[in-house]
């Protein structure tokens, strides 16, 4: 796929999935009666007003990665009706979380679609995908395609019971029974404790089978997994703050590493066609095919775990970001005393100098990483 044609798919898909936060926001502001004044598509300088609705200029800028709204009188003492100060400050709240509550919908959305297409990955069953040549699963005559059903006598109903029972039996032979086209088969194996480089004791890499779901159970479903990677994010999050896990800045991506990623889903749905294509072509009957090679949906995919990101790194209590306005907001909450408008200024001023600087070092860094491969 052309590249060009990609990153201009990646613009404008980031730039939806940024609107949607800045749509949540509008959508409280406009329930409250908060006058909102702009709605920018992009961050500026302005690039044209693309028209009014409502009072609001919705406008088109020139940065690409981003979006904003600008509710009247947000900064300041300005108290006047239908400013944002004018809001009680349980309204303010829920404006401010409105932005990240529509990016997680966004992602349970997106995944809904997934799942209605291809299904769910059913972890309980453990699929091998593929036998490493020379492996100790190749020498005991494990195929692709097997379901591993029992190991050292233990059933086996994720792959966390074939990891842990596999690791207590390094270089030892060891039984076990695969579900091969209906039928039950008996082998043995010998896991290795030094592997070569990449591979696991057995040398197999393993898959989920997918499942499908009508449209209600399907949503169901899709909520249900949404919410587990949102904990998932959270729990990665809170690891790293309590340092239970090292990651460095070459670990953070910023524009230019988000879409390298995006450009491999890309490919890989690129693929996922061609598969289709060679597949529908050999045989009329391709029911399996399209199931698991739908186009798109490695981008979707993709989109799915950004909103989940953007949805909660917005909540963090850090100035310029929704969470750090929320902070601002908490001693009114609580106590019913304002800050001072000039606290507000520099909170935000300094806040918004940080998170700008901390950009241009992440964005310097993926285009260093880029030109040295």
């Amino acid at each position: 796929m052309n590249t060009i044609w990609i990153l201009i798919q990646f613009i404008l898909a980031f730039a939806l999935i940024v609107s949607l936060h800045e749509f949540g926001h509008f959508l409280m502001a406009k329930f409250f009666k908060v006058e909102v004044e702009e709605f920018g598509i992009g961050l500026p300088p302005r690039a044209a007003k693309l028209f009014t609705w409502g009072g609001t200029d919705f406008t088109l800028n020139w940065l690409p990665f981003g979006a904003f709204v600008k509710p009247k009188n947000e900064f300041g003492d300005d108290m006047s009706e239908g400013g944002f100060k004018a809001a009680k400050p349980w309204q303010q709240f829920l404006i401010y979380l409105a932005g990240p509550i529509m990016n997680l919908l966004t992602a349970f959305v997106l995944y809904s679609v997934i799942i209605l297409n291809i299904g769910s990955p059913d972890p309980s069953r453990v699929i091998i995908d593929q036998v490493e040549s020379g492996s100790p699963a190749e020498i005991a005559g494990i195929l692709p395609g097997d379901q591993i059903v029992q190991i050292a006598g233990k059933d086996i109903n994720s792959f966390e019971v074939v990891t842990e029972t596999v690791d207590q039996y390094l270089d030892q032979e060891i039984p076990i029974r695969v579900l091969r086209n209906g039928e039950y088969i008996d082998l043995k194996v010998t896991p290795l404790s030094n592997p070569p480089e990449g591979r696991g004791a057995m040398g197999i890499v393993i898959t989920y089978p997918m499942v499908d779901y009508p449209f209600f159970e399907g949503v169901i479903t899709a909520a249900r997994d949404t919410g587990n990677m949102i904990h998932q994010y959270v729990q990665g999050i809170w690891q790293l703050i309590t340092g239970k896990i090292d990651m460095g800045i070459e670990s953070i991506v910023g524009p230019v590493g988000m879409f390298s990623y995006y450009e491999e889903a890309a490919t890989l749905d690129e693929q996922a066609v061609l598969e289709n294509e060679q597949k529908s072509n050999e045989s009329a009957t391709q029911t399996q095919s399209s199931r698991t090679t739908s186009s798109g949906l490695n981008r979707l995919a993709f989109f799915v775990v950004v909103s989940i990101a953007l949805g909660i790194t917005n909540l963090f209590p850090i100035p310029a970001l929704d969470g750090g306005q929320i902070l601002l907001l908490m001693p009114q909450l609580l106590f019913k005393k304002k800050l001072s408008p000039k606290v507000e200024y520099y909170f935000n001023a300094i806040g918004m100098a940080c998170l700008l600087l901390l950009m241009a070092v992440i964005m310097f860094k993926d285009i260093f990483m880029l030109a040295n491969g």
